[in-house]
């Protein structure tokens, strides 16, 4: 295939995420082209297609089956994440899904060996960490503007899914929950910067056991909608993260605390989040961002990315061993949550990516 040519891929999941996929896939014909879509429910992927070009395909077989796809974007909910993604390595095609990379600790390694064996490229969101702001905290403490970094805090206080998402149910049940639908992106974010962590301690609880979707449905909370994790870095570093579906908390953000001074981005999210840097001799001004920042967050980013590393047989730098390593960040903070916080040692190993300025 010519370096040249544009990486063929197909949408599986036609929910709430895939029309920010499709926009930012589609400003890039030259990189990605969307051959189609499939959904469980068909009139999703017809209209998906309808406005974002291809095919409505019949069933995850018939996208399989099509040779012309080299990759499947794997937007389904939560708890096929692994299922979808493994039946696609076994089909010989690379895989873009988003996060959790799974629900459980051997689906994740699963989907990872499977990958590693087939010689096929495994992206996982979060892919955030490629954001401008987040490239420039980066940049900015590998170059030591704030010394050897001693300490960090992260937020992640999403307030109610179910004040805007069309269905909330999932996320407050067993596998998803704040820490794994959103504490991904700022433990991708924060293990970008400070690498590998080696155990960790939680605390977790339902503080709100019973929500009302936008429509009026009444259900039960199955798993945290509040949770606090203590990582402990491999080079000494410890952090502290909170993760919550409850209030509009002004807490938001990371910090990171060194020798000389602090750096604060006001999101691990989005790529046009503020940057500061406050050191003794100086109070918070802003730092000079590494490169002209996309406003909000480029969807494509990471499929673009594999896009490149395809052609060009190059490093990825949103990897299916980073993503599993988050995985099991999450589920060893809510292990150690039900344990009383006891210490539980996380075993799985990555290699931090490759800094893109």
């Amino acid at each position: 295939m010519s370096q040249d040519s544009p990486f063929r891929v197909a949408i599986v999941g036609c929910g709430n995420i895939s029309r920010a996929y499709g926009n930012s896939l589609n400003t890039r014909p030259e990189k990605v082209q969307i051959l189609g879509a499939y959904d469980i429910d068909s009139e999703r992927a017809n209209a998906y297609t309808e406005e974002f070009g291809g095919q409505a395909y019949s069933s995850l077989e018939a996208v399989l089956g099509d040779g012309r796809v080299e990759a499947v974007v794997n937007l389904t909910i939560h708890s096929a994440h692994a299922e979808v993604t493994e039946a696609t390595l076994k089909a010989g095609k690379h895989v873009h899904v988003e996060k959790p990379l799974a629900t459980n600790r051997q689906d994740g390694q699963m989907v990872v060996n499977l990958a590693e064996e087939k010689g096929l490229r495994l992206s996982a969101s979060p892919f955030t960490f490629l954001g401008e702001g987040q490239q420039t905290v980066l940049r900015s403490i590998q170059s030591g503007q704030i010394g050897q970094v001693l300490t960090a805090y992260a937020e992640m206080n999403w307030a109610r899914i179910e004040r805007w998402h069309s269905n909330p149910v999932p996320f407050y049940q067993q596998g998803v929950g704040p820490m794994l639908d959103v504490g991904v992106y700022a433990l991708t974010f924060l293990t970008s910067v400070l690498g590998r962590v080696k155990d960790v301690q939680g605390h977790a609880e339902i503080c709100q056991p019973e929500r009302r979707s936008n429509t009026g449905e009444s259900y039960r909370v199955t798993t945290p909608d509040q949770v606090t994790g203590f990582l402990h870095f491999d080079s000494g570093i410890t952090a502290r993260l909170t993760a919550s579906f409850l209030g509009f908390s002004k807490q938001v953000g990371a910090e990171f605390h060194g020798e000389t001074g602090s750096i604060f981005i006001s999101s691990s999210h989005d790529f046009n989040a503020a940057v500061e840097l406050h050191t003794f001799d100086h109070g918070w001004q802003p730092i000079p961002y590494v490169a002209e920042p996309f406003a909000g967050v480029e969807w494509g980013r990471a499929v673009f990315q594999m896009a490149d590393a395809v052609r060009k047989d190059a490093p990825q730098r949103c990897t299916g061993r980073q993503a599993n390593h988050v995985l099991e960040i999450c589920l060893g903070i809510l292990d150690s949550a039900e344990q009383g916080g006891a210490v539980v040692p996380i075993e799985s190993t990555f290699q931090p990516p490759i800094s893109l300025y």
